[in-house]
């Protein structure tokens, strides 16, 4: 027949029209297939340690005018050892003003202090660890100071866990 689609044409273009839904559909069932699995499973929270161990009280006062503050910070305690790490910083809190100085020592190497705290220091976790510290806190006579600010001076460690 003239101008018509014979029946060897239209078998084609049916094949090929087939062909494309078979290859749509094909990628439609296959995303019907993709399954969500949900694992669930029990897992124990770490146990964060981390204890300032203070030291023997120091006495200054204008004939004794140098003194050595120890204390240490653990990660342990009787029973276990942190199993994590940790940062943290040391403050020294006190209002006595220019009359006491402050010097923090790790060892023999001596902590930066800036406005009285520390920049971040760390302790490890899974291995009983302990950082020992000495203030060294110098009572300068010549300063006006008055009599009953120099009670208390207070040391206090912020502490953060180590991000893993």
């Amino acid at each position: 027949s003239k101008g018509g689609i014979n029946i060897k044409n239209k078998k084609r273009i049916f094949i090929i029209i087939a062909m494309f839904v078979l290859i749509f559909s094909g990628q439609i069932s296959y995303a019907r297939y993709i399954t969500t699995e949900v694992i669930s499973g029990k897992q124990e929270i770490a146990t964060p340690i981390l204890r300032l161990e203070e030291g023997q009280t120091v006495q200054i006062d204008k004939t004794n005018n140098i003194g050595y503050y120890e204390f240490s910070i653990k990660n342990f305690n009787e029973e276990k050892v942190s199993e994590i790490g940790f940062l943290y910083t040391i403050e020294i809190i006190s209002n006595i003003g220019e009359a006491v100085q402050f010097e923090l020592y790790d060892g023999e190497r001596q902590v930066p202090l800036q406005n009285l705290k520390t920049g971040e220091l760390s302790i490890e976790g899974n291995e009983k660890l302990e950082q020992k510290y000495k203030l060294k806190i110098t009572y300068n006579a010549t300063k006006e100071a008055q009599e009953e600010n120099i009670e208390e001076i207070q040391i206090k460690v912020h502490s953060e866990q180590e991000k893993l």
